[in-house]
């Protein structure tokens, strides 16, 4: 402040010995008077500019600072940080590949147990089934066998009625009717 101060007033000094040496013939010469006066005239200007002023700019200029350095922290902040983006970025982009190999190894891995899980699951159905099939048919051949048995005996019983009722003479009936009850009087 003492500097600015300084300077300004050999400023003036300077300003006002021109005018004086400029003065040449028929002018007037400098007034001292008026130099002192305006030099105090200035001198309460530059006070009044000091004491009211001046803190206000130096207020600005140091919220201005102030500002401009964290302006400048959070841009370093923030380049750092598309930097470690960046960098991680490009590492994964190093490791894509494997990584999509990786996938690919662990996804047919997978589908190939579900497939070994859906063979079993169909060789289990299918067995169940063929022996399922076997029992049903092993029951169908029975009960055919019922059938034909059944209608074999029916068959015979019919044939052989016919044959007995066509060879069994009078004689041969009586004959067995009085067998069979003489075997029923001997079983009582």
């Amino acid at each position: 402040m003492k500097r600015l101060v300084t300077g300004i007033l050999v400023a003036l000094a300077g300003t006002a010995s021109t005018s004086w040496a400029a003065g040449g013939a028929g002018q007037h010469e400098p007034s001292w008077s008026l130099t002192l006066w305006g030099f105090a005239n200035f001198g309460i200007f530059a006070f009044i500019l000091w004491k009211f002023a001046w803190p206000s700019v130096v207020e600005y200029l140091q919220t201005r600072r102030l500002e401009t350095i964290q302006a400048l922290e959070a841009a370093a902040a923030a380049k750092r940080e598309a930097e470690a983006l960046k960098a991680e970025f490009e590492t994964k982009m190093a490791t894509l590949e494997t990584e999509a190999a990786k996938a690919r190894d662990e996804l047919l891995e997978i589908a190939r147990r579900e497939a070994a899980k859906a063979l079993a699951h169909a060789e289990a159905t299918a067995t169940r089934m063929r022996k399922d099939a076997r029992l049903l048919a092993d029951q169908e051949v029975a009960r055919a066998k019922r059938t034909l048995q059944a209608e074999s005996a029916q068959l015979i019983a019919k044939v052989a009625g016919e044959i007995v009722a066509r060879e069994m003479s009078d004689q041969d009936q009586q004959r067995f009717v009085a067998d069979f009850l003489k075997d029923t009087e001997t079983n009582s």
